[in-house]
C-alpha cells in the first residue's frame, strides 16, 4: 500500500443515482442512507448479536483498505485493520475482527463487529492504495456495505465536492446499543487533501485526521 508521496492528477466525476435517505427503522432488505441518515438494526442472533460490513468498489485493478477505529465506554481505543504495523487484525475481547489484506480480483476486506458491553461505537473508514491513481473514492464506486441478516445497510461515496487527494473516507459509525442492536449513522467525511493521517475520536467525536499516520507493513 502506498502511503507517500504522489503526484497531483484531477480527474472529474460522474453522476450517481441517489441514495434513499433514513431515519430511524429496522426491518430486511436493503437500504441506502445519505450522509446524516442512520438506522437501528433488528438482532440477528439470540446470543450476541452481529454484523459485517465489507468493502467494495466497481471500478477493476483497484485497491482500497478497510479499517475500523474501536471506541471504548472508557474512553480508550483500539485500530483494527490490515495495511499498518500499529494495527491489529481482532481486538483484545474479540468483539471486532478483520479478515486480512484482500487485493485479488473480486476479493472484499471484511471487519465482523460483535455486540460487547465494553464496546461503545466503531468508525468504519476506507484509505485509498497509492496504486489506485488519483480517482476519486466517488468516481470509483467505493462504498460499504454493512450486513444483518437479512438487513444490508449501503454507505456510498456520493459527495461529488470531494478532491482526488483526499485518500481516507469514513463512510459511517456502528453504535453498539444497551439493548444488543447496532445503530448504523452514515457521516462520509473526508481526509484534508494530501493528508495520510487516520480518523481518530475527540471526546468522543468522529474526526479525520486525528489519528496517527500511516505506517508501512511490518
Amino acid at each position: 500500500m502506498g502511503l507517500f508521496s504522489r503526484t497531483p492528477r484531477p480527474v472529474p466525476a460522474p453522476a450517481t443515482e441517489p441514495v434513499t435517505p433514513t431515519d430511524a427503522a429496522t426491518g430486511t432488505g436493503r437500504v441506502s442512507l445519505t450522509k446524516g441518515s442512520r438506522i437501528t438494526l433488528t438482532k440477528a442472533g439470540a446470543d450476541r448479536p452481529q454484523i459485517q460490513a465489507s468493502n467494495g468498489w466497481t471500478a477493476k485493478g483497484k485497491d482500497y483498505d478497510l479499517k475500523a477505529l474501536v471506541r471504548y465506554h472508557d474512553g480508550h481505543v483500539v485500530y483494527v485493520g490490515a495495511a499498518n504495523a500499529d494495527e491489529v487484525l481482532v481486538t483484545p475481547e474479540g468483539a471486532v475482527r478483520h479478515s486480512g489484506d484482500a487485493r485479488g480480483p473480486g476479493e472484499l476486506e471484511t471487519v465482523t463487529i460483535t455486540w460487547h458491553p465494553d464496546v461503545a461505537a466503531v468508525a468504519l473508514s476506507s484509505y485509498s492504495a497509492l496504486e489506485n491513481g488519483f480517482g476519486s473514492f466517488r468516481r470509483y464506486g467505493v462504498h460499504v456495505d454493512v450486513v444483518n441478516g437479512d438487513q444490508v445497510i449501503g454507505l456510498a461515496a456520493e459527495d461529488s465536492s470531494a478532491r482526488w487527494n483526499q485518500y481516507t473516507l469514513c463512510f459511517g459509525e456502528v453504535l453498539l446499543n444497551p439493548d444488543e442492536t447496532f445503530t448504523v449513522v452514515n457521516l462520509e467525511l473526508y481526509s484534508h487533501k494530501n493528508s495520510e493521517h487516520r480518523i481518530g475520536y475527540v471526546d468522543g467525536v468522529v474526526t479525520m485526521d486525528a489519528g496517527p499516520r500511516g505506517q508501512r507493513k511490518a
